[in-house]
This record gives structure tokens, sequence and C-alpha cells, in this order.
């Protein structure tokens, strides 16, 4: 029996932006359950429906090209595969594109956020110019300090904030530390702030596929 890889991109907002990644997994297997799709179940005493999620998103984040792979048993037209599992999906959760995996999770370096924040722009600006941008950062073994600054590789401000960070396995930094180190910076606690990630890359700055 075949095992035909599978690699889904959807979109992840409004209230879908609270279903914490666990939850997502859920729901994710139960569309696939109810499409009829020919799924592949991994094998053993547990068989389970594999899913792998790329780079899962930060509760109350939101994300308009996420990636996840699963397998088929058998070759299904990929306009088919979106149109099953978005009839099974709650409406906030919309598969955009069904592919044929190209890169590995592992190829994932950096993601794209387009921010909204009802802040003060000129003060904004003028911490964006900081030296350093110090934040705490919890790992697996603690707190850690981390400079921002030189890990931002990209940031556009103007009505919306354009920003890129690294993201994937080895090293990732959540965007909105660098909204709560402006808190800090300001004084000034921000009334709104709507986080979208918009797209993830590899190394060299090819969008992930």
């Amino acid at each position: 029996m075949p095992n035909v890889n599978t690699r889904v991109f959807f979109s992840k907002t409004d209230r879908a932006k609270y279903i914490s990644h666990l939850d997502l997994y859920r729901v994710f297997q139960r569309a696939l359950i109810k499409s009829k799709l020919p799924v592949w179940y991994t094998e053993g005493f547990n068989p389970h429906l594999y899913i792998q999620f790329m780079l899962p998103l930060s509760l109350g984040q939101e994300g308009i090209r996420e990636a996840a792979d699963f397998k088929l048993t058998e070759n299904v037209p990929y306009e088919e595969v979106t149109q099953r599992l978005n009839s099974g999906l709650p409406l906030d959760l919309r598969i955009i594109e069904t592919t044929c995996p190209v890169m590995k999770n592992t190829d994932i370096t950096q993601a794209e956020y387009e921010i909204q924040a009802e802040l003060n722009i000129d003060k904004f600006r003028e911490f964006a110019k900081s030296e350093k941008i110090l934040v705490e950062k919890k790992t697996k073994n603690g707190v850690s300090e981390v400079d921002l600054k030189p890990n931002i590789s990209k940031l556009e401000i103007g009505d919306k904030i354009i920003l890129r960070l690294p993201a994937g396995n080895n090293f990732n930094l959540n965007p909105s530390l660098l909204f709560e180190a402006y808190e800090k910076f300001s004084e000034e606690k921000i009334k709104r702030l709507k986080i979208v990630r918009t797209n993830i890359y590899n190394q060299n700055g090819e969008i992930f596929r």
C-alpha cells in the first residue's frame, strides 16, 4: 500500500486563533475522518492518524499560510482533497492549497508577520532604533535573555508593521516579545495587538513549499 505524502497550506483566522495546537490536531483529525479520504495510519499496537504541523502558532495569533503534512494510501486529485477537507473544517480554518511536499520542516528558519497595533508610532520608531532590544525568552532550561535586534531580519513600520524573525526547530522568537519590550521602553500599554503570520521561509529566504 503506497504512502502518498501530502501537504496542505491553510489559514487559521478570527475565532480559530483561539484553537490550541493540541486541539488543532483533533480538529484536523476529525475533518480527515469525515472527509472519507484514504488516510494513512501508523502501524503497530496503537495505530493513529499521522499529521505533522510545520510550525505551531502561538495561541491568539493568526496565520494565513500555515502548513501541515499527512499521508494518503492512494492518489487523490489535490483540488478534491482541498474540497473534502474544507467541508469538515470550521469556517475560520480553510485549506487554501493541497500539494506535494517540496521542502522539509527542518528547512524552516524564518517567519514573517503582519502586525496591527494601537500605539504611539513615533515612539515605536524611536524604540526600533535602539542599539539593543533585550527580552526574556522562556526555554526548556528556564528563562534566558536574548537581544532581538540582531535577530530582526526585516522591520517595516507604517500603517501595519511587517516583521521577520527566526522560526523553526532550532531557534524560534515570538513576535509578541518585541511589543512587550516596547511597553517597557515607552511605559505605554498597547491597547490592541493583532499578529498575523503571513509566511514561513527557508535559510535562503525562499517561501516554504
